[in-house]
């Protein structure tokens, strides 16, 4: 056929591969440029094969791998394949290039208890020469027709959350609603630069009220999801930044994976509960015998800039101070490592914790002993595992490591950064080494809870360290690496609860999610005033992430309303950041009463976060002048709570509540904060009008079935 034709056939498709799918793409227009159009045409190829394949299976879905191989459409068809069953529901496709030279390995999961699809993709190189060239490689592409689908609806909306930036208006909930129309039928949206800082690796799309899908994505790195409505709904998602790479000889490669929820005949809501679900069931992390890792009830320090002296004073007066709270984790922040010989006592990590990072070795001027083992003894004492802090993929000019053997890292060639040199995963004696500083110092130290942090956004050194036929090759090797690394921590401490906070929040996709918590999910919460922020982090992120942990740093004494919108599943207590508690002053008997009664709060609820979560109010909406509020209900056990807030500004001084799965002819005792209890039957509790007489204002309430 010839090129006009064609581009008369395909031209709406075209027209959205060119806008929303290759990155970094000029202005120039398509019928100037012949070769992408070639390259268009043939992508289009074999998303139309992909699609003949899905027509013949409806309930395939369509959900295909597709890149190009040396200019060609990956073709399913016309590479050798063969398929094995490696699961009671998991099966395993094995493609061989007409090369000869590269082996594509397409894993397709599926779960009985739960409409859940899981596809995974790894290439290997079978010469000795190298592959060609992979180009464009989407993890996912998927679609389904538009206007015959019999869907009650006229356009398809896609759920999205922002990510971690540090800021007051994270986690915010930005709903697009594509039409097929020219000024509204495409989105693109990505993670940012290396990390979950634009968008949040989990988002929804609405085909109508009681069809879509819930989406995860498993990458650590870069990622990228765009979409086009015409007469077809068209999703990708693959890398953020260009592939077009050869392999070596040897190579092996995992992709970007997707997770995919189907929502058949439930509501939004339903699907998130269900997605939910399937998160705790089947990707949470667990111990060796199987048993999920409960959310932890820190008592911190804050950094490790404190002396011995007065990590140990913490330890012993704040839990003589609250007897009755069942801490079970004495937590050690960054900053107890390096050479500085002033090191200032203030509330959390010190100035020098960011330049030291690489210096694994304990400060002698504030541990002389060389190791923290005497307060983890200590914590053990007191009933409490001992957590330290660890930022071991990233080192500093000043290092001794740096300086001794820069082979081990990877830094930017332009605009170096001295104190962001990055460890080369590909480089077995780097990794060999940051392996034996981790183990050195849990094994000498006592940690018994491992918190790894990362505050970098590494896009720029991986794409400055690829060469013009590699790439997206540094990103890959660095994320296969970090995988490795965390499933190499998990064998060799089964029983060890990991957090991961990557500058808090920016490393929370569904794969190390599965290794860890995250009980850092955003550093703005240390900001003054975080309680609107934690209301709404709590009430975006709870349905994908279950075991989320809110800080305290910030909130002041009697400051209930403040304190109760930061509690998680995990809820930080940090003293000494409360104007120096248990370092320079001793809290009143009010203060202790005050705390003891929140902090017996936040215990109680850590159970319920392995229940079902309903936010009672939308998530999309954000500001001043509104309310929010959640539930958590284990539906085994008949109980849960709500707790709903209205905001500082909010005009209205009711709320109409509208609980979720609650048996209306069944009694439940009813028990609020302060402690008053009452039966209710179940239509009168799922159904009532709150009284909120003052703005800033709160109700927590606690129900179980009789």
């Amino acid at each position: 056929m010839a090129i006009n034709g064609l581009l008369r056939l395909f031209a709406p498709s075209a027209i959205f591969y060119y806008l929303a799918i290759p990155p970094n793409l000029n202005t120039r227009t398509l019928t100037d440029n012949t070769d992408h159009m070639k390259k268009v045409l043939l992508s289009l190829a074999a998303f139309a094969f992909a699609l003949t394949a899905a027509a013949a299976d409806p309930a395939a879905q369509a959900y295909e791998v597709s890149f190009l191989y040396d200019g060609q459409p990956f073709s399913p068809e016309t590479w050798q394949s063969s398929e094995k069953t490696t699961g009671p529901l998991e099966t395993e496709t094995a493609y061989i290039s007409p090369d000869g030279r590269l082996k594509v390995t397409i894993t397709r999961k599926t779960y009985p208890d739960f409409p859940v699809k899981e596809i995974r993709t790894a290439l290997e190189c079978l010469s000795d020469e190298g592959t060609g060239i992979i180009e464009d490689f989407r993890s996912l592409r998927f679609s389904r027709e538009y206007n015959s689908t019999g869907y009650n609806t006229r356009g398809v909306k896609v759920r999205r959350t922002n990510g971690s930036r540090s800021e007051y208006t994270d986690f915010c909930r930005h709903d697009v609603f594509l039409q097929p129309r020219p000024e509204c039928d495409t989105l693109e949206f990505s993670s940012g630069l290396g990390r979950t800082t634009d968008w949040i690796p989990y988002f929804g799309i609405d085909f109508d009220s009681l069809h879509g899908l819930e989406i995860a994505v498993g990458w650590t790195g870069t990622w990228r999801a765009g979409m086009h409505l015409d007469k077809e709904f068209r999703l990708n998602v693959g890398m953020g930044q260009r592939t077009h790479f050869r392999m070596l000889p040897g190579e092996c490669f995992c992709m970007p994976y997707v997770v995919i929820y189907e929502r058949d005949g439930q509501t939004v809501e339903d699907g998130l509960v269900g997605f939910h679900r399937f998160v705790i069931a089947h990707k949470a992390p667990r111990d060796s015998k199987g048993n999920l890792f409960k959310p932890i009830l820190p008592l911190t320090a804050a950094g490790g800039n404190k002396t011995d002296e007065n990590l140990l004073k913490v330890i012993d007066k704040a839990t003589a101070a609250f007897p009755d709270i069942p801490f079970d984790t004495f937590w050690v922040d960054a900053g107890w490592y390096g050479t500085e010989p002033n090191v200032p006592q203030e509330d959390n990590c010190g100035p020098h914790w960011y330049a030291a990072v690489g210096n694994w070795h304990p400060n002698p001027a504030i541990h002389p002993e060389g190791n923290l083992r005497k307060i983890a003894e200590a914590a053990n004492r007191k009933g409490m595992r001992f957590l330290l802090w660890f930022e071991p993929e990233r080192a500093t000019h000043k290092t001794a490591v740096v300086n001794e053997h820069p082979e081990y890292f990877i830094q930017r060639k332009i605009n170096v950064n001295p104190r962001r040199f990055l460890i080369d995963y590909t480089n077995p004696d780097a990794v060999a080494w940051m392996k034996a500083e981790v183990v050195r110092n849990i094994e000498e130290s006592g940690v018994q809870v491992y918190r790894q942090d990362f505050n970098v956004d590494p896009l720029f050194h991986w794409r400055e360290n690829d060469t013009p036929d590699r790439l997206g090759v540094t990103e890959i090797q660095t994320i296969n690496g970090l995988w490795d690394y965390w499933e190499w921590l998990r064998r060799k401490y089964p029983d060890m609860p990991f957090d991961c906070c990557a500058g808090g929040g920016g490393r929370i996709d569904i794969h190390i999610m599965s290794y860890a918590h995250a009980y850092c999910r955003d550093d703005a919460q240390m900001f003054e005033h975080p309680e609107e922020l934690a209301q709404i982090i709590t009430l975006n992120s709870t349905p994908y992430l279950p075991f989320t942990a809110g800080d305290t740093f910030t909130v002041p004494p009697f400051d209930t309303y403040g304190f109760l919108s930061c509690m998680a599943a995990t809820t930080v207590f940090s003293p000494p950041a409360i104007q120096g508690m248990f370092l320079n002053r001793d809290p009143s008997a009010k203060e202790i009463a005050w705390y003891t009664k929140l902090l017996k709060t936040a215990d109680r609820f850590r159970d319920y976060f392995f229940g079902d979560f309903y936010a009672l109010t939308h998530e999309a909406l954000d500001g001043p002048d509104i309310y929010a509020g959640y539930q958590l209900n284990l539906p085994d056990k008949g109980e849960g709570f709500y707790m709903v807030f209205r905001r500082e500004s909010c005009p209205d001084d009711s709320f109409n509540l509208r609980l979720r799965a609650i048996d209306p002819k069944a009694t439940y005792r009813v028990e609020d904060f302060d402690g008053k209890v009452k039966r209710m039957k179940g239509s009168a509790l799922a159904t009532q009008v709150l009284s909120f007489p003052e703005p800033r204002s709160y109700k927590l309430v606690f129900y179980k079935k009789l």
